[in-house]
């Protein structure tokens, strides 16, 4: 078995060996190198070169610490001595060297007899190209059987056009999704309540050729992709489009479900986006944090466990809201304006690698200030100036 079929954080000296004993050749989605890259210009812009040809191909696995013969892995040649120093050298370059900086880059050093192997896992871009920005460089990479070359001015812009278009393909899945649920075409025909929080998780990953998640492995991971708003009873199944965990009333009526598709989209909906107080329809804003920061995390712990690497796109959606107020506490002295839209699209948010949900909270705050300025507010109150969650004001 090869490193590329193997959890990251479960890969050992034996994997490596066994990939030597294969004869895992090198090419468009491994390379080898006898010894870590030096510090001197060339060395630094080589190893930017690598890092930058994977990420603007097809993504793959540089390999620091095994010797070759014709593209031939023949040998570990272990790293030895300031083993973490190292790996954090490697990973300021990787951050500060590139322009876009690669999102998802992996990273770790492998303990083998007598030192060290250092294994780099690049995933495929979806915001290339990334250029050698570094060193007074500006040089833009990808790879084929024989290595990283310098892309030509037409292939360079079949790199853009295929950017552009995973973003189109992003946006189109969202306006589906959405027209279907309306329609009540979704996953599960939802009660018609006070609108609906509909939260789209979309691994850029999901775009490309390849099969599926494991469905006997997400039905395993059913605890980290439960309905939001905290629902105790939920039925876990199996399903043509991949795995749900539903969410059904005592009536029989579904008031939330979370669906993960078979390229490893999330989507979670739930019914009751707003409640009513004395006629008024309102939008508990509190509450709607809290289904959405409680959700994220284990959403997230669930792609990561599935081996689907970032970035991934957060969208978040309120349906069914037009002449809605935000509920505010303590309510604000002047009048809150309503919703006009029925349909309120807060900003796609790029969660670039799996964090603390922490890290979540803070990348996620300009949607819930989008929400906000319905409110006419140029920022949601529940965060502090450092972009913590601090709840109600």
């Amino acid at each position: 078995m090869t490193v590329a079929n193997i959890d990251f954080a479960d890969i050992s000296e034996r994997d490596i060996l066994d990939q030597i004993a294969v004869g895992v050749p090198e090419g468009v989605l491994v390379d080898y190198k006898r010894s870590t890259y030096g510090r001197a210009d060339n060395d630094v812009k080589e190893f930017l070169k690598d890092l930058s040809s994977f990420a603007n191909t097809a993504g793959g696995h540089l390999i620091i610490g095994v010797d070759e013969k014709d593209g031939l892995p023949i040998q570990i040649v272990p790293v030895v001595g300031g083993v973490d120093q190292e790996l954090q050298r490697l990973e300021n370059l990787a951050r500060d060297g590139l322009e876009p900086r690669i999102a998802g880059i992996q990273m770790r050093a492998v303990p083998v007899s007598g030192g060290s192997v250092f294994v780099i896992r690049i995933p495929k871009s979806w915001n290339p190209p990334h250029r050698v920005s570094a060193r007074n460089t500006n040089r833009i990479y990808a790879r084929n059987s024989a290595g990283a070359f310098e892309l030509s001015v037409e292939e360079l812009r079949v790199l853009f056009t295929s950017a552009a278009s995973s973003a189109d393909r992003m946006r189109a899945f969202r306006a589906e999704r959405l027209a279907k649920i309306e329609a009540g075409a979704g996953i599960e025909p939802l009660a018609q309540d006070l609108g609906r929080v509909v939260f789209h998780l979309v691994p850029l990953a999901s775009f490309g050729l390849g099969s599926g998640i494991d469905l006997a492995r997400a039905r395993a991971l059913s605890e980290h992709l439960r309905p939001m708003g905290g629902v105790m009873g939920y039925s876990p199944q199996i399903n043509f489009d991949g795995f749900a965990n539903i969410n059904r009333g005592s009536d029989g009526q579904c008031w939330a479900y979370t669906q993960i598709f078979r390229n490893g989209i999330i989507e979670a909906v739930k019914v009751r986006a707003a409640m009513k107080r004395n006629e008024e329809l309102l939008i508990p804003t509190l509450d709607f944090d809290r289904y959405v920061l409680e959700a994220l995390p284990t959403y997230l712990h669930a792609l990561e466990s599935l081996n689907i690497p970032p970035p991934v796109v957060l969208m978040l959606t309120l349906q069914g809201v037009r002449g809605a107020r935000l509920g505010i506490n303590p309510p604000p002295l002047e009048d809150v304006g309503q919703i006009k839209q029925s349909t309120l699209e807060l900003p796609e948010i790029v969660i670039e690698r799996y964090g603390s949900p922490v890290d979540s909270q803070r990348a996620i705050r300009p949607a819930f200030d989008a929400m906000w300025s319905t409110a006419g507010y140029a920022r949601s109150k529940h965060f502090d100036k450092n972009d913590n969650w601090v709840g109600s004001s």
